[in-house]
């Protein structure tokens, strides 16, 4: 007899939920024993350009003969990739059998030529639904009445919405809601995209399409996890505020206009990534304090990121980290200006708190060596600075070396490294 043969029933099942659902199906070929095992598995997937080739008809008679023999007690996720050829009819019908199933988390993933799909309203009153993903060509059209009280991860990506309510509407009906992803696209640029959900604790929001955009709005009091990536001005359209808990905030803004009250949200933040254009608002003290960060990665990719540097130096008295990094899969960084300003006095975090500091991508310009000398000679508690050059010419990094090597340091337990 071979291994699998002595293996229980549970225990297959649990394999072949994670094996394709045709080739699920054709386990019924095996033998006696697996006839109908195959029928008892709780995760099902659909793909129609893996599943056939031209022949929709056929595609569909599959799905429809799988879910419909389907006895798993209860269905744990039904995954749909369809493209422009399936029926919305054939869709909506799926999907009512999955609830009808109390489906746990459901996936849809749409192309359409045309129109996107209308989601049917039941899907807005399911008892069991915990994780929903909608991705492409699906319409969020949100009845008055939702409630979806097992929601615990909603993920919309590059989805239409009905109006400017949807989104909130959707979101009031879900009070347990821990985990939010919205990724806008082109075509819903004048939608606005407002966030209030108490139970919040991880939020994405991805919009890297510039021009005339909708606002946005996040209200999210038990939030810990934040990642923003963006295009557009944060003048007025933007409005972050009540992240009293937040733990760890990803930042990305390639426009300039970011306020200070949008900053002023991220204050109880303890890792902070950014990625920002400041120089004409971080000019003028801000009576700002991080004073729960500790670690601080800031790309050097956006014009004015010595002055954003200062600025966080100054008002993070206990960080302990600090990386800057030009990420350089996405582009130059910008080159230190000569006459780099340092803060007026030296940082709290120098005198008493940082204890590590990494440069990927220095270039050992000028302005660039006056701002890693800076941190040298004033970093008391320094245990590590480890610089990173671009350059591969060991010409170069040699004489890069030498410059910083020769630098009197504070801190007499400092290790110079350099990759």
């Amino acid at each position: 007899m071979d291994i699998i043969s002595h293996l229980s029933d549970d225990l297959l099942l649990r394999i072949l939920s994670f094996v394709p659902t045709k080739d699920v199906v054709a386990t019924s070929l095996l033998s006696k024993r697996w006839e109908c095992l195959w029928t008892s598995v709780s995760k099902l997937g659909y793909d129609d350009s893996y599943h056939h080739t031209g022949d929709y008809k056929n595609f569909s008679q599959f799905v429809y003969r799988s879910l419909l023999s389907n006895k798993a007690p209860v269905l744990d996720k039904l995954h749909l990739k369809l493209g422009p050829d399936c029926p919305f009819i054939d869709v909506e019908l799926w999907i009512n059998i999955a609830l009808s199933r109390r489906v746990r988390e459901l996936e849809i993933d749409l192309f359409s030529k045309e129109e996107s799909f209308n989601l049917p309203n039941s899907l807005y009153t399911s008892e069991t639904l915990e994780i929903l993903t909608l991705i492409s060509c699906v319409l969020v059209n949100v009845p008055s009445s939702v409630c979806l009280p097992s929601l615990k991860t909603l993920k919309l990506d590059r989805v239409d919405y009905t109006d400017n309510d949807t989104l909130p509407r959707l979101l009031s009906g879900c009070p347990n809601l821990e985990v939010l992803f919205v990724e806008r696209h082109v075509g819903d640029e004048t939608t606005d995209s407002i966030v209030v959900a108490p139970s919040l604790q991880r939020l994405t929001m991805l919009d890297t399409h510039s021009g005339t955009c909708g606002r946005f709005v996040v209200d999210v009091p038990s939030l810990k996890h934040l990642e923003i990536t963006d295009s557009v001005a944060y003048v007025d359209l933007r409005r972050m505020e009540n992240m009293p808990v937040l733990e760890k905030a990803c930042v990305w803004i390639t426009s300039s206009g970011v306020t200070q009250e949008f900053l002023k949200a991220l204050t109880s933040v303890h890792r902070l990534s950014l990625s920002l254009s400041l120089s004409e608002v971080m000019m003028h003290p801000s009576g700002m304090t991080f004073n729960q960060l500790v670690h601080l990665d800031l790309y050097t990719l956006t014009e004015g990121w010595w002055d954003l540097l200062t600025c966080m130096l100054q008002d993070s008295p206990k960080l302990r980290f600090l990386r800057l990094s030009n990420n350089k899969l996405t582009s130059e960084s910008k080159e230190t200006p000569i006459g780099w300003r340092p803060p007026s006095s030296v940082p709290e975090c120098l005198l008493s708190s940082l204890e590590a500091f990494v440069w990927i991508g220095y270039n050992g310009r000028q302005g660039d060596r006056e701002m890693a000398i800076y941190l040298l000679k004033n970093t008391a508690c320094l245990k590590t600075a480890t610089f990173s050059p671009d350059s591969t010419d060991l010409g170069e990094k040699y004489q890069m070396l030498k410059v910083l090597a020769s630098v009197a340091t504070i801190s007499a337990s400092s290790q110079l490294l350099f990759d």
